[in-house]
């Protein structure tokens, strides 16, 4: 255990060397909370609307309490984005890099997990510096009670972790298939429409949220946005976070499965 957060503490370390990158991305999230502020407020303004209706939330959504909690599934959005880690798995299977690590004592899912949570913490640093900021504009519209907070941190975490499951399961397919980064891209795109990043996943008409309900969608972004801003109280969230940590469970089964196929095949090809 030690030695995967030595690994962990060096990503930290390099991610410091390279903090313009965490501006970057705080830049990118301040456009894209500002495109949506703009849409939603030509939809309130042009259509008279005091509130819309969402599934599971009784009295609809205002505009404020909406640009928040689209404020706040965009930064889980990105919190939870592998795609850098991705891409250098990927390069390392198809390009015979991953050979050093066949000799090391170390587990390739969780090396390059420890490495993925420890580039990102200096994000989730610049990005929870952000979300009090917002805490303090939009008084009573995050985190009610101690008990959202905690909610809010578990599927947060839950959240990263089944991420970087999904991310690492197309990974795999290097093993198999020459042009992998297409599928990431394709992913991401897909995730951006439908995990409720830059649309809450509850706008959705019923027979495509009843679908989505029977996938790992709902716990990348839906489930920590709605435990904080109170969507989901403190008796209904513990049965989601139950649900997601079973997905964690079998996405991370699974991972190791493939992996495990896909190195045996490497190995046996002389790679």
């Amino acid at each position: 255990m030690k030695k995967y957060f030595s690994i962990l503490r060096i990503n930290w370390i390099n991610a410091l060397e390279y903090r313009g990158n965490a501006l970057i991305g705080l830049f990118a999230i301040l456009s894209g909370l500002f495109i949506e502020y703009q849409i939603w407020s030509l939809i309130f303004s042009s259509n008279n609307y005091s509130t819309i209706s969402m599934q599971g939330v009784e009295n609809g959504y205002t505009f404020n309490s909406l640009i928040v909690f689209i404020f706040l599934s965009i930064i889980v959005g990105q919190l939870k984005s592998s795609w850098v880690t991705s891409t250098q798995m990927i390069l390392e299977i198809r390009q015979g890099l991953i050979n050093k690590y066949l000799i090391r004592p170390v587990s390739y899912f969780w090396y390059h997990f420890m490495m993925f949570v420890g580039v990102n913490s200096l994000y989730f640093l610049v990005y929870l510096s952000l979300l009090m900021f917002f805490v303090t504009i939009f008084p009573g519209l995050l985190f009610q009670t101690w008990q959202s907070i905690v909610g809010f941190g578990i599927s947060l975490i839950l959240s990263i972790y089944l991420s970087y499951c999904i991310y690492f399961v197309m990974v795999c397919f290097a093993f198999w298939f020459g042009e992998v980064r297409s599928i990431v891209v394709a992913y991401n795109i897909g995730m951006l429409m439908v995990s409720g990043q830059y649309i809450p996943i509850r706008l959705f008409p019923p027979e495509v949220l009843s679908v989505i309900k029977w996938t790992p969608i709902p716990y990348l972004v839906d489930l920590p946005v709605s435990i904080a801003t109170g969507i989901v109280d403190k008796t209904q969230w513990g049965v989601e976070i139950g649900i997601a940590s079973l997905w964690c469970l079998v996405l991370t089964f699974i991972s190791f499965m493939i992996y495990q196929i896909g190195i045996k095949g490497y190995e046996a090809y002389g790679q």
